[in-house]
């Protein structure tokens, strides 16, 4: 036999994960987790534990909506976040919110249907919506989110069968629908006969306030969460450990009605295979259990708070007066506007010539806009990095301004 050479072991052993910088550049673009900041010791210990304990259960095929032991642990979990708790057999498990998309648009959509979203929007999600065919139509949003009269105007024009929304530090504007949209948000959709898919992936990471500890509970006060409206069945809110766990987890749940969560429990691939992912199911229960995946997210919170603060202060010293943006009160993302004079293809080879990149706001509009537009994440570096990587972008628009 023929073994593996050695230069494709090599090969494949460096490629682990989905995304890096390149050599000498700081990527602002990358909206994931550094590797330095992952709970190493919280998951180490809850799967310790899950293999000691002996229990057979997660090494077999799982329950259809998803292991029950998790399925209670999240909502026990989410009750003092939300200020409610989320029905348990109401939900669905899954392997992640892009899987959730994916799933929720294959089980209530047909190719040609009608999927509203912001513009801009999570570009990864325009992806999923391709592939099943359907057709996507952008509704303004301003500094408040989704704008409720523009929406109403397309549920008129488009009747749709759903409408995405990322509401809580929204991806990539970083905007937050406050109470009252999100009342009108749902009511609109059902006046209309849609259903809101809530991509509710930041909504626990919000920034502590200044002068608290950055414990679970602390911080901005947030709006109810999209799960509220979940038992009337107008509302599938989508959440995820990829964020405030480890995204290769690849775990999350469906909050929706009890039928709804029957639908997607009943999908071919979730009969076959049964529930998804039972062994990481059993081990992030025990880390909500145990009150360690609490303690982490609180520790998580105040690293993004702080990284968050230094980018913005940073932007402020080092970039022109007329570039203009909002400061998030969590998440991960920084959205900027640029003066018209500055072209952003010639803006972004500039930066990356100085050791910088970001992602430009054309990859998240539906049809070509958002020319004015960056987006730059705090999540993947440090304060000191994220500091020298701003004044590099600041350098490249005196670049590109002569």
């Amino acid at each position: 036999m023929t073994p593996v050479p050695d230069d494709v072991r090599a090969r494949l052993h460096e490629r682990t994960t989905q995304l890096w910088a390149a050599d000498g550049v700081v990527d602002l673009g990358i909206g994931q987790p550094q590797d330095a900041i992952l709970p190493v010791d919280v998951l180490s210990a809850a799967m310790a534990a899950t293999a000691a304990s002996g229990r057979p259960h997660p090494l077999q095929y799982g329950i259809e909506p998803g292991d029950g032991d998790l399925r209670v642990a999240v909502s026990d979990y989410l009750e003092p976040h939300y200020g409610f708790c989320p029905d348990p057999e109401a939900a669905f498990v899954t392997n992640g919110n892009s899987q959730a998309i994916d799933l929720v648009v294959g089980t209530l959509t047909e190719p040609g249907d009608v999927v509203l979203v912001e513009e801009a929007t999570y570009f990864l999600a325009l992806d999923i919506f391709a592939n099943h065919h359907v057709r996507v139509v952008p509704v303004a949003v301003d500094e408040g989110g989704i704008v409720p009269d523009a929406l109403e105007e397309a549920l008129r024009a488009h009747r749709p069968k759903l409408v995405y929304v990322v509401p809580s530090f929204h991806n990539p504007t970083g905007a937050t629908l406050d109470d009252r949209r999100r009342e009108r948000v749902v009511a609109l959709a059902a006046e209309h006969g849609a259903l809101v898919v809530a991509d509710e992936v930041y909504h626990l990471l919000s920034a502590p306030a200044p002068g608290q500890d950055p414990l679970p509970g602390n911080g901005s006060v947030m709006p109810r969460p999209m799960a509220a409206w979940a038992p009337s069945g107008a509302v599938l809110s989508l959440g995820t450990f990829s964020k405030i766990l480890a995204p290769g987890l690849r775990l999350g749940w469906v909050h929706t009605s009890p039928d709804l969560a029957r639908r997607l429990a009943m999908r071919g691939f979730v009969v076959s295979g049964g529930g998804l992912n039972p062994l990481v199911c059993a081990v992030v229960a025990r880390s909500l259990a145990d009150g360690s995946a609490a303690a982490y997210l609180g520790r998580l919170r105040g690293i993004l708070g702080g990284r968050a603060a230094a980018m913005d202060a940073a932007l402020r010293e080092h970039l022109p007066a007329d570039v203009m943006w909002a400061t998030p009160g969590g998440g991960y993302f920084f959205w900027l506007r640029v003066p018209a004079d500055v072209d952003l293809t010639v803006l972004r080879a500039a930066a990356q010539r100085a050791g910088v990149d970001f992602r430009p706001g054309t990859l998240f509009s539906v049809d070509g806009g958002q020319t004015d537009r960056l987006r730059l994440s705090f999540a993947y570096y440090d304060e000191e990095t994220i500091v020298r990587a701003v004044a590099a972008l600041g350098r490249a628009f005196a670049t590109v301004r002569g």
